[in-house]
């Protein structure tokens, strides 16, 4: 870019002698004449020598420190500041020109000044006291030489050219920072979900092949036990009374306890092999958790409803009841003998990318940090031996994830935990399909 192109720096004269304006603007613009001998020297040996940057000025006057504060405030605002200005600092009768140089500043900090005075109205010391040691300032004594000013107009406008280019780019740096910081935790956060969604598939595969191998012997084991108990039934119509009752007692318990494990198998099996999907209206099946979930077994309890309309979603009704009804459980018991108010709060709403979310928040007891990344793992509980399998919310990551949504939850301990489900909306026409 040649220096034709380059706004020529703006320069402010405030100053109360109209002669002296005159002197500026013949120092410091390129008048008509000059522009005349530019065309001649051109059309009679070629295109002339750039002229150095910041060679010539545009010039404004100003005959009152108020009028250079208007103009100053003015340039500002149309975005064409003023790169220095030359004040004078007697300007009876309004304010003088360290007055004036004050309140420039407060109107533009960067603008360079230059005081220029034929009389000691103000010792250094003074002037100090007033404006400051600023690298903006430089005092001029009258009367001055023309290439003294355009020095000092030249040196002072590099200097505020420079000073807003340095800042430019120390914007353009910050702004850089930013972004890279944030696409660098936003790139964190995609690799730990990646991780976890594939610790949590290759858990999810050894669970379902588990649950396959466990199945078979199972089968056998309670079909003998069933014939055990038909046998010892048999039986003790024939014997007296009390001989083989113990034995029917521990026949029933093995029973009990290989249908627990045929549930798990059940529950597990299912998970793998996924449901078949469809439109779903999902303030039906939130509605039918919430009275299925017998929320007033939890003395005192508040339960605060934030549903807004959405569209229906792509999913599974059975799926996602059983999901919406493992999480309001999981709430109640974090609720049941915690806070002195225990309070649970269902929301739904439409996402900025137009999935539906749905949040479960309670105030119990919170997750302890070291359980967040454990909690959608099988088998991963932290209630007391007997009391839970540690699959509920297993399988529900893997109901919503089959339905290609997400399932997350935020918790600091003493402060509850939100459990957030971001769910498909249903295209229109959408038909049953199974996901795999």
């Amino acid at each position: 870019m040649n220096s034709a192109s380059v706004p020529a720096p703006r320069v402010l004269v405030i100053d109360d002698t109209p002669s002296l304006h005159q002197d500026f603007h013949r120092i410091l613009s390129a008048g008509e004449g000059d522009a005349s001998l530019s065309e001649l020297r051109a059309s009679l040996f070629g295109t002339p020598p750039p002229r150095p940057k910041g060679y010539c000025f545009e010039v404004d006057s100003a005959f009152q420190g108020e009028e250079g504060l208007q103009r100053v405030g003015a340039a500002r605002k149309e975005g064409r500041p003023y790169a220095l200005a030359f004040v004078d600092v007697r300007m009876p009768p309004g304010m003088d020109g360290v007055e004036t140089t004050e309140r420039l500043w407060r109107e533009d900090p960067d603008l360079q000044v230059v005081l220029c005075s034929a009389y000691t109205d103000y010792s250094w010391e003074e002037v100090v006291q007033r404006l400051g040691i600023s690298q903006r300032l430089l005092i001029l004594h009258k009367p001055f030489d023309s290439i003294e000013v355009r020095q000092i107009a030249h040196a002072l406008a590099e200097k505020w050219e420079l000073l807003r280019r340095d800042r430019r780019r120390l914007e353009e740096l910050e702004q850089a920072n930013v972004r890279l910081r944030q696409e660098t935790e936003e790139r964190m956060r995609l690799e730990l979900q990646l991780a976890q969604a594939q610790k949590l598939e290759a858990l999810g595969r050894l669970a379902a092949g588990l649950a396959h191998e466990v199945n078979n012997p199972l089968s056998f084991i309670m079909a003998n036990l069933h014939h055990v108990q038909r046998e010892l039934a048999a039986l003790a119509a024939t014997q007296p009374e009390g001989n083989v009752e113990e034995l029917q007692e521990s026949c029933h318990d093995a029973l009990h306890g290989c249908e627990r494990i045929q549930r798990l198998v059940q529950d597990v099996r299912g998970f793998s092999r996924g449901s078949p999907v469809s439109p779903v209206d999902m303030d039906v099946v939130l509605e039918d958790a919430l009275a299925m979930a017998n929320l007033a077994q939890v003395p005192g309890l508040r339960v605060e409803r934030e549903l807004c309309p959405v569209p229906p979603l792509l999913a599974d009704e059975h799926g996602l009841g059983q999901v919406f009804l493992n999480l309001l459980i999981n709430a109640l018991h974090a609720v049941a003998n915690g806070p002195a108010e225990p309070r649970i709060r269902v929301a739904t709403g439409l996402h900025e990318d137009g999935r539906v979310w749905v949040e479960i928040q309670d105030n119990g007891p919170g997750i302890a940090p070291e359980h967040l990344s454990r909690i959608f793992e099988p088998f991963f509980t932290t209630k007391p031996v007997g009391v839970g399998t540690g699959l509920g919310l297993f399988i529900c990551h893997g109901i919503i994830s089959g339905f290609g949504g997400e399932l997350s939850v935020k918790s600091q301990p003493g402060q509850g935990a939100t459990f957030r489900l971001l769910l498909p909306v249903a295209p229109a026409g959408a038909r049953s399909r199974a996901v795999a």
